[in-house]
C-alpha cells in the first residue's frame, strides 16, 4: 500500500468505528436494565462526528487526514421470557455519511447503508428488589451492507462477518443510582476481496464502566468509560494497522418524557486513540416503548 491509501485507510477505519460507538455499538446508561417481558421498543438514533487530530501507532501525525461522520441508526427491540429468563432480541440498522479530507486532494465522501447487526440478550440475574442484573448478548454482524471490492474502505459494508460477545453487570445504590461494567469481545471473519488481497482483523476488546443518577423524578444523567484494545489487521500478511489502546469518555443527559417517550443527548469524545482519528461530537437518541 502506498502512505496515502494508508492513510486514508486509517483514517477510514478509525471513523467507521468511531460512527460504531454512536450506532448503538456501545451501550448508554441503563440499557442493561431490561424492560418487562412483552415490552417493544423502538430507538433512533442521530449523531455527527468529527476529529480533533490523527494519530499513527500513537503519535500524533501533521497535517492528518480530518474526519467528519454523520448518520442515522434504527433499532427495534422486543423483550420475552424463556424458560424464566428475560430475553431480548434486537436488529441495529446504520446508515452513515463519511467525509475524508486528506491535504491537496479532493475530500474522500462515502454515504450507504452499513451491514445489518442482530443479537439476542439473556438476562441469568433479574433482581428487582435488589436492583442487580447481570446479562450477556451475542450478535452477529451480516455483510448486507453496499460493498465494492476496489473501494473496499469507501465501502458501508466491510465484507465479512463478526460476532460480538457483551456481559454485563448492573448494581443499583441507593434511590436512583447506578453502577455498570461491561465487556465486549469482538471477532472478525477474513474479508477476502480486499482489493484484491486478504484483509484479517485480530480480537478486539473493550472495557466499559458507567454510572448515572436521577437529577430529578424524570431525569438522569449519566458517564461512560471506555477501553480498547486489540483489533490488529494485516493484508496478505503485512500489518497496515496496529492494536488499539484507546480511552474514550461520553456524558449524557436522559428524560423520560412518559411512560412511552424518552429522549437522550449524549457527547463522546476520545481521550487516547493509537491508530486513526481522536473522534468527538454528540448523538442525539429517541425511544418509543409499547
Amino acid at each position: 500500500m502506498t502512505m496515502m491509501r494508508t492513510m486514508r485507510r486509517l483514517a477510514l477505519a478509525a471513523a467507521l468505528a468511531a460512527a460504531g460507538s454512536a450506532q448503538a455499538g456501545d451501550p448508554s446508561a441503563r440499557d442493561w436494565i431490561p424492560a418487562p417481558p412483552g415490552t417493544s421498543v423502538f430507538a433512533a438514533y442521530l449523531f455527527g462526528l468529527n476529529s480533533h487530530g490523527f494519530y499513527d501507532h500513537g503519535n500524533r501525525v501533521d497535517d492528518g487526514p480530518t474526519v467528519d461522520v454523520r448518520g442515522m441508526v434504527l433499532r427495534p427491540m422486543y423483550f420475552s421470557e424463556v424458560l424464566g429468563k428475560t430475553v431480548q432480541y434486537e436488529l441495529i440498522l446504520p446508515a452513515t455519511r463519511t467525509t475524508i479530507g486528506v491535504s491537496g486532494e479532493p475530500d474522500d465522501r462515502v454515504t450507504g447503508v452499513g451491514d445489518a447487526q442482530l443479537g439476542a440478550a439473556v438476562w441469568f440475574v433479574n433482581n428487582q428488589e435488589t436492583k442487580t442484573w447481570f446479562a450477556w448478548e451475542p450478535f452477529i454482524t451480516v455483510p448486507t451492507g453496499r460493498y465494492h471490492s476496489n473501494h473496499a474502505d469507501a465501502s458501508s459494508g466491510k465484507n465479512r462477518w463478526t460476532t460480538i460477545q457483551d456481559f454485563a453487570f448492573v448494581q443499583g445504590v441507593g434511590e436512583s443510582t447506578f453502577l455498570e461494567a461491561v465487556a465486549e469481545f469482538e471477532f472478525f471473519g477474513d474479508n477476502t476481496n480486499y482489493y484484491g488481497g486478504t484483509l484479517k482483523k485480530a480480537p478486539a476488546i473493550r472495557l466499559m464502566a458507567l454510572a448515572s443518577t436521577n437529577i430529578t423524578e424524570s431525569t438522569y444523567v449519566g458517564m461512560r468509560y471506555r477501553y480498547e484494545t486489540g483489533g490488529r489487521e494485516k493484508v496478505d500478511g503485512v500489518e497496515t494497522v496496529s492494536s488499539a489502546r484507546n480511552h474514550q469518555l461520553a456524558f449524557e443527559i436522559t428524560h423520560q418524557i412518559n411512560d412511552a417517550n424518552q429522549v437522550q443527548l449524549q457527547y463522546i469524545h476520545d481521550l487516547k486513540v493509537e491508530n486513526g482519528p481522536r473522534m468527538r461530537g454528540v448523538q442525539m437518541r429517541y425511544v418509543y416503548a409499547f
